[in-house]
């Protein structure tokens, strides 16, 4: 957060102070599924930003998550959730809450047992699958034409040292990796290319 506050503080305000924890346990209650620790940890640092509000214009401040995703709060996780949860995939998701997929494997046009903490302005929506197997905690990505499919990123830890590592470079003037692209701060505002 240090890095972040210090050379892109317009992103730096739009994160959230950190999810109250009874409403990190609502989630999981209603879930009726473990949230992996990472997750919990990073709600317990920030709650993610408004996703709601008008980032467009120009106005890239939220986009803290490369790819364009805005940081859900728990609340909006949980909305978001529900809304997506009305379609099931019927090859997976059974009315008892049972999965007849493992964590990572793909779906659509939703599975009830993955959960946002993500979304871009075009809708599509980063993920945490909750299913067991040994990709329990893998980051998913869902759209409306493809449904829910594997992400670049094994959980969120990968997210955020991605982030890190990424500002870290960014601020030392060090090269990239090959493939890997600089994050661009203008007026404060972090983003990704």
């Amino acid at each position: 957060m240090a890095l972040l506050s210090e050379h892109a503080p317009a992103t730096a305000r739009e994160i959230r102070s950190p999810a109250p924890a009874a409403h990190v346990e609502r989630l999981r209650s209603r879930l009726g599924l473990e949230l992996p620790s990472e997750l919990r940890s990073w709600w317990a640092v920030m709650d993610g930003v408004d996703d709601q509000r008008d980032h467009g214009s120009g106005n890239q401040s939220g986009y803290l998550l490369p790819k364009d995703y805005l940081p859900l709060s728990v609340t909006r996780a949980e909305e978001e959730h529900a809304r997506q949860s009305r379609y099931p995939d019927p090859n997976c998701c059974t009315p008892e809450g049972n999965h007849h997929k493992q964590a990572g494997d793909g779906g659509f046009p939703f599975c009830t047992a993955v959960l946002p903490i993500g979304r871009e302005i075009g809708g599509g929506l980063l993920c945490v699958d909750l299913r067991p197997g040994d990709d329990h905690g893998r980051v998913m990505e869902w759209n409306a034409s493809e449904g829910v499919y594997r992400s670049d990123w094994a959980n969120v830890t990968e997210i955020l040292d991605e982030i890190a590592e990424r500002l870290d470079k960014y601020v030392h003037d060090r090269e990239p990796a090959y493939r890997e692209r600089r994050p661009v701060i203008s007026d404060g505002e972090l983003s990704w290319p």
